[in-house]
């Protein structure tokens, strides 16, 4: 039997990686030893809630904007590393700005999906891409891509314009919710809770779900910061969690006795909207504006 070796995988840096082995490494502090190990792929990428290495395009983009002090003298070719990896950001950057290019990259992280879902788990619905329950969003410039429980509400978000990582975030986010939600007793438990604190902003029965989410970022912490109200125990709860929550409790108890009144035209557009919007579909694609919980005081118990 013959020793096979694995071909190491090429450097995408050769010249600058060389340089920083022999001159950098060790021997940087501050911003510049935060960014160099970004340039060589190790650490974690900027999308929040997503645990990979940086992507391609944030390590160009870190070693594009690298300013070492002049002390270092940069040998030509690491020189040249630098001005083609600016260039191709910027190419990149650019060309994501266009429509077409968002599109495609949105096509191509959907069919991907599609062989790991099924066909019919992913798509386009209601001028939306989704897969399973989470929507495909991105901001104007294609820069910044999330997948979000309706669009309003990313679970991971600020993914670079990467299809490997987009669909490796879907995983990611479907992860997330599933930690993230509760059993419906105990669910109803925690937004009662909620409901309770909210109430202490509201001047009538007409309780804002805005307040309801925010007290759910207490509400909706885990048993051992409750038991233990610690900064060490605190876990941020994004908006996304008392959606995903409410889909999975309103399926199994109907009569809760919570009410969601929908939201006016006035109440849901605008800088000072303040409407909270609930799926739909299992999708996410079509979004129902809900502005108040009211929770009735008096009712039958359960039989």
């Amino acid at each position: 039997m013959t020793d096979e070796t694995v071909p190491a995988t090429a450097p995408m840096f050769p010249a600058f990686e060389a340089y920083a082995e022999h001159n950098l490494r060790g021997k940087v502090s501050g911003a510049l030893s935060a960014k160099l190990p970004r340039i060589l792929g190790q650490g974690r990428t900027r999308a929040e809630g997503l645990d990979l290495p940086p992507a391609p395009i944030e390590r160009r983009q870190t070693l594009a904007g690298l300013d070492l002090p002049s002390v270092y003298r940069l040998p030509p070719e690491v020189e040249a590393e630098i001005r083609a990896a600016k260039r191709e950001v910027d190419r990149e950057l650019e060309e994501m700005k266009r429509p077409d290019a968002s599109k495609r990259l949105a096509v191509s992280v959907i069919r991907q999906l599609q062989v790991a879902l099924g066909t019919d788990a992913a798509g386009q619905k209601d001028g939306q891409y989704f897969a399973g329950r989470f929507v495909l969003v991105s901001d104007k410039a294609g820069a910044n891509w999330s997948w979000s429980l309706t669009k309003h509400y990313p679970i991971i978000s600020r993914i670079p314009p990467d299809a490997d990582y987009l669909v490796r975030a879907h995983a990611a986010a479907e992860a997330a919710v599933q930690a993230l939600v509760l059993a419906p007793d105990v669910f109803e438990q925690r937004l009662a809770l909620s409901h309770a604190m909210a109430r202490v902003f509201s001047a009538g029965e007409d309780v804002l779900i805005q307040d309801v989410a925010r007290m759910y970022k207490i509400a909706g912490q885990s048993e051992k910061f409750l038991n233990n109200p610690a900064k060490k125990h605190f876990e941020d709860v994004p908006d996304g969690a008392l959606v995903a929550n409410i889909s999975a409790w309103r399926r199994s108890r109907p009569d809760s006795g919570f009410n969601f009144v929908a939201a006016t035209l006035n109440q849901s557009m605008g800088a000072n909207a303040k409407a909270f919007y609930l799926p739909m579909n299992p999708e996410g694609t079509m979004t129902r504006p809900v502005i108040y919980l009211r929770r009735e005081t008096t009712r039958a118990p359960r039989a």
